[in-house]
């Protein structure tokens, strides 16, 4: 589809996906279940959410990989520079709809959704520039 090798994709997105886990499940889970009000109970487990979770991670990555072959970017620092700019672009103002519309305005979650976006990002061009 659109050009697109199958495995540097799948492996780029297991990836982020992994980066995701490690960065809500892990390194930054007390501060965004607190930003969002939850305990460890109400946050849940493994369920659909996790499902769709893995399904939006393919659809970044197949969009991140179609701009990169578009642009025939063939080093890990031009995959880089890419990947910033599409995420300062296109990730960082999305995400930042839910900082300006939502009653909280909570800047400790943007900062770790849009963190997590900007490494999944960077992570994923660099996998797909190497597996080219």
């Amino acid at each position: 589809m659109f050009g697109l090798k199958p495995i540097p994709v799948l492996v780029a997105t297991v990836v982020f996906w992994a980066l995701g886990f490690v960065w809500y499940g892990v390194l930054f889970m007390d501060a965004w279940m607190a930003g969002h009000g939850l305990t460890a109970d109400q946050a849940g487990g493994f369920d659909i959410y996790m499902v769709g979770g893995i399904l939006i991670t393919l659809l970044q990555v197949m969009g991140l990989a179609f701009v990169l072959n578009w642009r025939n970017v063939s080093g890990i620092n031009e995959a880089a520079k890419t990947a910033l700019t599409l995420w300062f672009l296109l990730a960082l103002p999305i995400i930042m709809y839910a900082y300006l519309y939502l009653p909280a305005h909570n800047s400790t979650l943007l900062m770790i959704d849009a963190s997590h976006q900007l490494v999944g990002w960077l992570a994923s061009a660099v996998i797909l520039t190497v597996m080219k």
